[in-house]
């Protein structure tokens, strides 16, 4: 049995399927931005503003490190979507082993990186001397557990894969619920600061992978995380690497030019660079009902292409941007219209609010924007075309949103840089997807009589 909890996304009413598949992916966001906002909450609270600041830096770096996460392990759920759309059980199987033995791999290597290279890497983001070693602090223990990271996205990536997206909301809850009671206890009642609050999210991560991995064995999944069940198959890891590295490297440079952000605002000082942790933390809850959509399309779409139902993967694109869009205008008049109020909601300080205010106003027309490339994305991805969306956002960041970034001398400037950013990279994928070149499964399907083209 691949998974008592797998489903199969390829019947049934669209709208409902989708909005069912994705309630658990949103749920999941909403936790994963509860988790990173519960550091700079309690650190903003029991701690002083260069904590703040060196966990909102620290954050940052180790943020890039997950993206890598992210990217890889897309290339095995779409991959797994696919097969499983096909119904290609054996080769779903040896995707799942192939997954698990190449990520664990990539993870001691990503670990050993960031504990040797903390110093360097708070260096280059223009760390604040007074929050430096804090941050460093924060690299070096977060950067040690990233094994945790890359096991938990793996999980989740191969569940989702097979139509499963509430395991993985279960697991993460888990790290959310142990994360906050450790930041509670570490930096309120130890007081060790950044390093408190990092060394809460790694045991919270280990704790959360321990719970998956029971629970998956108690369900008899078909890997049961012995060392014979690893394995690794030549072919299916060139295919997952085709898939993932330029998801990995989209992620990678998308959150790098974050990064150049955050060196750029932390230039302007100790209380702009709190502001900016602060509010970017906020975005993130504003944007993830767009990104649970978009992850929910992804895995549908591949489920449906694997199937050669592409009118169907189709018409996940147009009901998924819908629903993404239903959330989006409401978030964009939240912060262009109360940006001071939301900021109240989380911070006391006078100065850190207006900074803070200043960067959300400018920002705010990227919600409706990203609800329409989080999609379009997510559809493209799910088709298996992730080298044309890695292309089309290193065309946006590299010669829109880090150029326009570095000319950035105030927060509003260094917001608005990032709407203005998206507009490009939404013409570039209607043209692509328009043209209909995503039709074709990379698994090969052959095509089947009654296959839908339109």
């Amino acid at each position: 049995m691949l998974s008592a909890d797998a489903h199969r996304l390829t019947d049934g009413h669209i709208a409902r399927t989708l909005f069912k598949f994705a309630l658990p992916y949103l749920g999941a966001n909403f936790l994963v931005a509860l988790y990173g906002a519960a550091d700079v909450l309690i650190v903003s609270y029991f701690a002083s503003p260069a904590a703040l600041a060196a966990t909102s830096t620290g954050a940052q770096a180790v943020f890039t490190m997950m993206a890598l996460a992210i990217g890889l392990t897309l290339g095995g759920t779409i991959l797994i979507g696919q097969y499983f759309g096909a119904k290609k059980e054996k080769d779903v199987i040896e995707t799942i082993q192939t997954v698990f033995s190449l990520f664990a791999i990539t993870a001691l290597i990503g670990s050993a990186v960031m504990f040797i290279f903390a110093r360097p890497i708070a260096a280059l983001l223009e760390t604040p001397p007074e929050a430096f070693q804090g941050a460093c602090q924060y690299i070096m223990i977060c950067g040690g557990g990233l094994i945790f990271t890359f096991a938990y996205e793996s999980i989740s990536a191969v569940l989702r894969g097979l139509g499963d997206s509430k395991n993985p909301l279960k697991f993460i809850a888990a790290a959310c619920s142990m994360n906050i009671l450790l930041d509670l206890l570490f930096v309120g009642g130890f007081n060790w600061g950044a390093a408190g609050a990092a060394a809460a999210t790694v045991i919270s991560q280990a704790f959360s992978v321990l719970v998956a991995v029971l629970y998956l064995r108690h369900r008899k999944f078909i890997f049961d995380f012995s060392w014979k069940s690893f394995g690794f198959h030549s072919e299916k890891a060139k295919k997952i690497l085709r898939l993932g590295i330029p998801s990995a490297i989209q992620q990678t440079v998308i959150f790098t030019s974050f990064t150049i952000m955050t060196a750029i605002v932390n230039k302007m000082g100790v209380i702009a660079s709190a502001a900016a942790g602060i509010t970017t933390k906020i975005d993130g809850f504003m944007i993830m009902p767009s990104l649970a959509f978009a992850s929910a399309v992804s895995v549908m779409t591949a489920q449906n292409i694997g199937a050669r139902q592409i009118k169907r993967a189709k018409e996940t694109f147009y009901t998924g941007f819908l629903m993404a869009l239903c959330f989006g205008a409401p978030s964009f008049y939240m912060m262009y219209h109360h940006a001071p109020t939301v900021m109240r909601l989380v911070t006391e300080n006078t100065d850190i609010i207006n900074a803070g205010a200043d960067f959300m106003l400018a920002y705010s027309p990227d919600c409706i924007l990203l609800s329409l490339v989080f999609c379009l994305n997510g559809f493209l991805n799910g088709s298996g075309r992730t080298t044309f969306t890695m292309t089309n956002n290193l065309i946006s960041t590299l010669f829109f949103r880090v150029p326009l970034i570095f000319q950035a001398t105030t927060l509003f400037a260094a917001g608005f840089a990032l709407p203005l950013s998206t507009i490009p990279q939404i013409m570039l994928s209607l043209f692509y997807f328009y043209k209909g070149y995503w039709k074709k499964s990379v698994i090969d399907n052959p095509r089947r009589k009654n296959d839908q083209n339109s």
